[in-house]
């Protein structure tokens, strides 16, 4: 089985071709626009890279978000469309948990964070137990002071977030705040691939073509514009608590 994995949740795009564990190609490119061109130029890439075509036992894995909101849907739409067309298995893996995974291994308490625009981040916090990656709470859309706040203590930031907002994650945690930015820690379609295949061992159908859709975290733009509140619309309680074993 092979699984062909696409990130486009931010201005970096990815895309990897993994069988069994071993990657068979890869590339990455950051663009200054949308994906809609790059991304099917490095499929093609991948696979003539890789000297292989899909076959119906194949699998195509993609970030569902939270991240760019069109970054989002030009990567779920290609790959829908691929599902579609040649039968193919899908799967959504959601961004910050593999952009948590890039993160070097002895980073101790990790926060993925990227850029929400709007004065916010989306951002999940993970810690390691032992060999494992634990997610804890859920990730969201937040006000990047109120993030560093929140998490209190030592932290290493990853995310393109980092560019926008590493000064203040700095300004609340002091040296407790470990900056790891995108031009050396980049999203890594090898990572969705990882967690694609975890999933598919305990749920061999992947999921639904049809019903998988983006997680915003937060409304569209329109509505936005229309709120009263916050940047996000809501005013949420955030404490990083329950955790979350991170499978892969």
């Amino acid at each position: 089985m092979r699984i062909l994995a696409i990130d486009t949740a931010t201005w970096n795009c990815s895309v990897a071709l993994v069988r069994d564990g071993v990657v068979l190609a890869e590339r990455a490119e950051r663009t200054t626009s949308n994906h809609a061109g790059t991304l099917p130029r490095l499929v093609a890439e991948v696979l003539g890279t890789a000297g292989v075509r899909l076959g119906r036992d194949d699998v195509i894995a993609v970030t569902i978000g939270p991240g760019s909101f069109t970054g989002l849907r030009i990567a779920l739409s290609f790959a829908k469309g691929l599902a579609f067309a040649g039968g193919y298995r899908l799967i959504g893996v959601p961004t910050l948990d593999a952009l948590a995974l890039v993160a070097p291994f002895s980073s101790g308490r990790v926060c993925a964070v990227l850029d929400a625009r709007k004065r916010e981040v989306y951002a999940a916090v993970y810690e390691r137990d032992g060999d494992r990656l634990i997610r804890f709470g859920a990730p969201c859309a937040i006000a990047a002071e109120r993030l560093a706040l929140t998490i209190g203590g030592p932290c290493a930031f990853i995310g393109d977030a980092v560019e926008s907002y590493g000064e203040v994650f700095r300004s609340v945690l002091g040296t407790g705040a470990i900056l790891l930015p995108s031009a050396g820690h980049p999203p890594s379609a090898v990572a969705v691939a990882r967690l694609a295949a975890a999933r598919l061992r305990t749920s061999a159908a992947g999921d639904d073509v049809v019903a998988l859709t983006p997680t915003y975290l937060r409304p569209p733009e329109a509505e936005l514009a229309q709120s009263a509140h916050s940047p996000s619309g809501v005013t949420t309680a955030v404490d990083f608590v329950d955790k979350v074993p991170i499978v892969y």
